[in-house]
């Protein structure tokens, strides 16, 4: 029976059968904060009322921004740059109606301190990408030696975003997880799982109420990472499924806050991180899945440059004076001048349009 039902579970099913894990695992947390916020903290109607107000006002501009390019493409381009100015408007209405209201600073504070702090680590992230271990992964590249500087690298960014973090009504939050989940997503079981281990012992090292919580939650994102990885193919997840994935584990992770750390402080501090944290994480997790995306095409682009350099230069005589590297950068930059010339005539026709 059980050997029939494995053989029935295809990597995408696996993959699924983990979100509805993580799942009940963020139900579970909702349900204690709800506890805690009605019998504690006595909800208040003015801040519920903002909530709603945000998330109303993201989808209005989401809705509009969507169908800006298709505006774009099917008419001139005056009417693209009216919806823009609607945007502009909504978003300085939005601005203005949360700095007067009373909540509003609390409600937007810790979201900008994301910004700061996410910004820091996508930096160190971006410096992280130059490596030849990286782009040699990005290559399909696994080789031991790949794989140890993948792991060296990985754990000194976990380690380092335990320090960058921001302040939440004295509790401090970071990127961690985000880190060594996409650690292990890039190289699997044996770059994820010991840069989750790596940073998670120094993480409780460093004490704290939460720090036998964070470790245990900074393990489990490498080992779930891994799962992924294997279950996938080696591939990296498409971007909304990595942003569900890094949403469903924000509040896995605080789901051990909870569970973890002695009552109640375990449900304040999810209480007052909850939020954030998970903005940070599926944010940057989208970023990098984009940024990835690019990474990889640039890498086929330049191996197929590759290839048809070696399959010309293998026609020209042992003499010939002929270096393929030279040509290959020679390529790229006539790729380069195409892409400005296809931005120019783009600009010319809309200036035509407009005239």
């Amino acid at each position: 029976m059980f050997s029939n039902l494995k053989d029935k579970l295809t990597g995408d099913k696996k993959i699924w059968i983990l979100f509805l894990i993580l799942f009940i695992c963020n139900v579970a947390l909702f349900i204690n904060l709800f506890a805690y916020m009605i019998i504690v903290e006595h909800v208040k109607v003015e801040v519920v009322h903002d909530i709603v107000t945000i998330i109303s006002a993201i989808i209005i501009l989401g809705f509009i921004s969507t169908r800006l390019t298709k505006l774009k493409e099917q008419t001139d381009g005056s009417v693209y740059e009216i919806g823009y100015l609607i945007i502009m408007g909504l978003l300085s209405l939005t601005i203005s109606y949360f700095n007067k209201s009373a909540n509003g600073e609390s409600l937007w504070a810790p979201f900008l301190e994301m910004f700061r702090m996410l910004s820091v680590v996508l930096i160190l992230t971006y410096l992280a990408t130059k490596s030849k271990s990286f782009q040699a992964i990005v290559r399909g590249d696994n080789s031991r030696k790949t794989l140890i500087w993948q792991i060296i690298i990985c754990s000194i960014l976990g380690i380092l975003a335990s320090y960058f973090t921001m302040d939440i009504n004295g509790i401090p939050a970071n990127s961690r997880g985000l880190i060594v989940m996409i650690s292990s997503m890039l190289g699997g079981p044996y770059v994820g799982i010991p840069v989750g281990i790596i940073s998670g012992l120094w993480r409780y090292g460093m004490g704290g109420p939460t720090a036998l919580a964070c470790c245990v939650a900074t393990v489990m994102a490498g080992i779930v990472g891994s799962l992924v990885y294997r279950w996938n193919g080696g591939e990296f997840l498409k971007p909304y499924l990595a942003g569900l994935l890094m949403f469903l584990y924000s509040g896995f992770d605080m789901f051990l806050i909870v569970i973890l750390t002695p009552r109640p402080d375990g449900v304040i501090i999810a209480n007052s991180l909850y939020a954030p944290m998970t903005f940070g994480a599926v944010l940057g997790m989208l970023l990098f899945t984009l940024f990835l995306g690019e990474k990889k095409d640039e890498a086929k682009a330049d191996d197929e440059l590759k290839q048809t350099v070696n399959d010309s230069t293998d026609e020209i005589p042992a003499n010939g004076d002929v270096n393929s590297e030279m040509i290959l950068e020679m390529s790229r930059e006539l790729n380069e001048y195409k892409d400005k010339v296809d931005r120019l005539e783009k600009e010319l026709s809309d200036l035509k349009n407009r005239l």
